[in-house]
């Protein structure tokens, strides 16, 4: 199984990356890495051939259409760290069917951000795991879930619907 995250800035991967661990910013780790009783929003894939469904229930929980980093981790890693994910809570999400694809990484301290940060690191070079969708691919994902008619627009944000109609208003 695969996790991915959509990080709030690009920039913020080579932060991680080309710092040592005690040398990350607070910035960066309040931004990438902000809890929510003591779990971490991730969204799960099963396969590699299946990452672009996840990417699109992910960019529907967001507020903007904007070019988008992701990071992917798997099973492999998570079992290295001791990170343990907690599957009963639903994204929300604006792509119909998808919201069981949420997964929290869970029981986080101290610790477990530390080596959190560290499978970003070791994913960093690996082009396959750190995926980046420039704002027209992000578009296109949207307008295709939304011909395909799986565009729940009650459950997306304001923010979202908003851009969604500005941006792709053309598209029925």
């Amino acid at each position: 199984m695969f996790y991915v995250r959509k990080l709030s800035k690009k920039s913020n991967l080579y932060k991680i990356r080309d710092v040592s661990l005690e040398k990350v910013e607070a910035d960066v780790l309040k931004q990438e890495l902000g809890t929510s009783r003591n779990t971490l929003s991730f969204w799960k894939c099963d396969d590699m051939s299946h990452l672009a469904d996840t990417m699109k229930a992910i960019i529907l929980s967001t507020t903007s259409i904007e070019t988008s980093q992701f990071i992917i981790v798997d099973d492999e890693l998570l079992n290295k760290y001791e990170i343990s994910i907690d599957e009963t809570e639903l994204g929300a999400t604006g792509y119909k069917g998808f919201d069981k694809l949420h997964v929290n990484f869970c029981d986080l301290d101290y610790e477990k951000i530390g080596a959190i940060l560290n499978m970003i690191r070791e994913i960093s070079s690996d082009k396959t795991r750190i995926p980046e969708l420039k704002r027209e691919q992000v578009k296109s994902y949207i307008v295709e879930v939304r011909k395909k008619g799986l565009l729940d627009e009650e459950a997306i944000r304001p923010e979202l619907k908003d851009a969604i109609d500005r941006y792709c208003s053309s598209i029925a």
